[in-house]
């Protein structure tokens, strides 16, 4: 027999993610002579005017013409290591990335000291090669230069990536070092901080990124950060900000929804469910939690309806089935419920075991 009781779900919550997003890089011409005749051009003053010419060019944001100055100036000058930079520069904005690599890699060949080639380079393996490629290649930019703050924010985030937050935590800190207004690796920095559940620290970061740049992935963050020390009001007012900044960025709806239901505002996080639904039908995490509510309010087939949802979208959505199997027992649907409890201990939930101690 199954126990009548009844028993709360089991939300599964969106948390803050990390944000930066891909940079360029660029890099500055050198000092054109207007007053060279083309008659009398050596090979390498060519290569510097067609070098010259690219950058204007980049800088237009016409890169395939700039690709073909570059080209120019190999051709008068082969082991021209800047022009090889940009090159690839030009392809990677292109999202050519083989070719970027191609020509980050002769860089690095030309000049093994080249920091910026060995970031173009760990941008692109990031994209076309393995993180592990990347992860050496910002090391590289590192090495030849210890003050390049984006190679550290960048192998940063890939130490995030890979669960190594200490390591993470360490390169945001190194990037901020040496940029102190790097509002991204404050950001970035703090969701290690949330992953090692320093949750006043990550806010102290998230406050100082959103100092420095009011984003709508920091106050969403923040919010978070807020959230998991029990300040709901002051989470939703940080969701409430994020989604000013961004009106259609559901995982914030998602999210002020989840602080809504802990202050037992159940109607109001039904909303903000519905209204991250609406922005993604997809979402099956906002049809689980908008069906936490619903149970709430003793909502049982709405609850049942929307895990079903869910587990549409998602087959192996472990909670769903956790949450759909207390909807069930509500409904007198005791077989199905013990059959979702199964599924979603097979899944990986631990608490469904509690729920089917008395499934035969």
């Amino acid at each position: 027999m199954l126990k009548n009781t009844s028993i709360l779900f089991a939300a599964f919550i969106f948390a803050g993610t990390i944000s930066a997003q891909m940079k360029d890089t660029t890099h500055h011409a050198l000092a054109g002579n207007d007053t060279v005749k083309a008659s009398t051009l050596q090979p390498a003053q060519g290569a510097e005017i067609n070098y010259n010419t690219g950058i204007a060019d980049f800088g237009k944001g016409d890169f395939k013409t700039a690709i073909t100055d570059f080209d120019n100036a190999i051709t008068l000058k082969p082991d021209f290591e800047q022009a090889y930079l940009n090159r690839g520069n030009a392809k990677f904005k292109l999202k050519n990335y083989a070719g970027a690599t191609s020509d980050y890699t002769k860089a690095t060949t030309l000049n093994a000291n080249d920091d910026k080639a060995w970031y173009g380079l760990g941008m692109a393996q990031n994209i076309n090669g393995t993180k592990e490629q990347a992860m050496d290649a910002f090391s590289k930019a590192i090495l030849a230069n210890s003050k390049n703050a984006e190679s550290y924010f960048y192998r940063g985030e890939l130490k995030f990536q890979t669960k190594d937050y200490a390591g993470a935590m360490e390169d945001f800190s190194s990037a901020i070092a040496f940029k102190q207004d790097y509002a991204d690796a404050y950001n970035d920095r703090g969701s290690c901080k949330v992953e090692t559940k320093d949750y006043k620290g990550a806010i102290e970061d998230y406050t100082r990124a959103i100092a420095i740049n009011k984003t709508a992935n920091t106050y969403n963050n923040l919010g978070s950060a807020q959230r998991k020390l029990g300040n709901n009001d002051d989470a939703i007012a940080s969701y409430s900000v994020a989604l000013a900044l961004k009106p259609d960025y559901y995982e914030a709806l998602n999210n002020r929804g989840t602080a809504k239901f802990n202050k037992a505002d159940y109607d109001g996080a039904i909303a903000d469910f519905g209204k991250a639904i609406e922005l993604n039908s997809s979402y099956s995490i906002a049809y689980n939690n908008r069906a936490t509510a619903e149970y709430k309010l003793n909502k049982y087939q709405d609850a049942k309806n929307d895990c079903d949802k869910a587990i549409t979208l998602n087959p192996n959505y472990g909670y769903a089935y956790l949450n759909r199997g207390i909807a069930e027992e509500m409904l007198r649907m005791a077989a199905d419920a013990c059959n979702d409890w199964h599924k979603a201990a097979t899944l990986g939930v631990a608490a469904a075991s509690q729920y089917s101690q008395d499934c035969q």
